[in-house]
């Protein structure tokens, strides 16, 4: 019994993900050098953006013909090097080039090479394009004759941790844990004491995984109440408009806050140089300090939208219960 069970879920996710989440099939863009930007992001034939790679974040790789020689030179000297990065004054955690961001590079063209086609599917329909108008998706490579997930894989392999900072897998969560279980037991990689990478995983797992739970807690209780998603969805912005000089619910992170004379405002993100400006009166007893302490990640909002001689939106909030900052 348990292994018709087991053969109807896989054919019944196949025909899901072949019926509504697949991309296509499409051939690298150039030779496997070209095509392959680093070790989270492809090009392909016939798309007009590259493809960011779903619930993987590897470390930043230098670019081009110097990349060898530039990442041999900061290897040399790894620790004057990563001293200069580690302690700029930010809120989150950094990112810089590193040896192990160009070894992801370098692996993962491995993993790509003689691929004659590469098959992408996104994890939702809600979500296709991110902040920087890529497409989101899984990409699939055949390996003797099965379709091997490469997200999944250079997790098992330690070039990136599960990144959870825009939202959990919804289709391979348990297959990302165990990867990294995995990766974290054989200490390859990221996971590795002796690697020349960033050493504060702990503090940027953290902060990914709060996220996560964040957009969690929206997927269960804040789409149910109808709240739109701005900057997580490919449509919901977009609504907005039918909601001028009337109040709406909506659900994004907290960016880029300011003190005004009588309000604190912050920017909502949409995607790249499109955003939504938030307005916090200061009567609503909301402070500086608390906005601050919750800036990168999510919250729920209530206000009214108006759009201003430039069609940028803006929301106006005068309540404190109408801004929820989630823990």
């Amino acid at each position: 019994m348990k292994s018709i069970i087991l053969i109807l879920f896989i054919v019944t996710t196949s025909l899901f993900a072949k019926n509504t989440l697949l991309l296509g099939e499409f051939p690298l863009k150039g030779d496997v050098d070209h095509a392959v930007v680093d070790g989270d992001t492809i090009k392909v034939e016939g798309l007009d953006a590259s493809i960011r790679i779903l619930f993987i974040d590897t470390e930043e790789s230098f670019k081009h013909g110097t990349a060898a020689a530039r990442t041999k030179e900061i290897s040399d000297n790894w620790d004057e090097y990563l001293e200069s990065n580690m302690y700029r004054v930010v809120d989150n955690p950094v990112k810089f080039n590193t040896p192990l961001g160009y070894q992801a590079t370098l692996w993962a063209r491995d993993f790509f090479k003689g691929a004659s086609i590469v098959r992408l599917e996104y994890d939702s329909t809600s979500s296709k394009k991110g902040y920087f108008g890529r497409y989101l998706t899984y990409v699939f490579v055949k390996k003797r004759d099965k379709w091997v997930n490469f997200n999944i894989e250079i997790v098992r392999h330690g070039y990136t941790p599960y990144s959870t900072k825009y939202g959990r897998s919804r289709r391979f969560h348990k297959e990302f844990i165990e990867a990294q279980k995995f990766a974290k037991k054989s200490k390859l990689g990221v996971w590795s004491e002796e690697g020349k990478h960033y050493p504060d995983y702990e503090k940027r797992l953290k902060w990914w995984n709060k996220r996560g739970e964040q957009i969690d807690d929206y997927r269960k209780n804040g789409k149910k109440k109808k709240y739109l998603f701005i900057g997580g969805n490919d449509y919901d912005y977009y609504k907005l408009k039918n909601f001028l000089n009337k109040n709406v619910k909506v659900f994004g992170l907290i960016r880029d806050i300011e003190e005004e004379t009588n309000e604190f405002t912050y920017k909502l993100p949409f995607k790249q140089f499109v955003d939504v400006t938030v307005h916090v009166s200061k009567k609503a007893g909301i402070s500086l300090e608390n906005l601050k302490k919750n800036k990168d990640y999510y919250a729920y909002i209530k206000g009214k939208v108006k759009q201003d001689h430039n069609n940028k939106f803006h929301i106006y909030i005068t309540h404190q219960k109408d801004l929820k900052f989630l823990k």
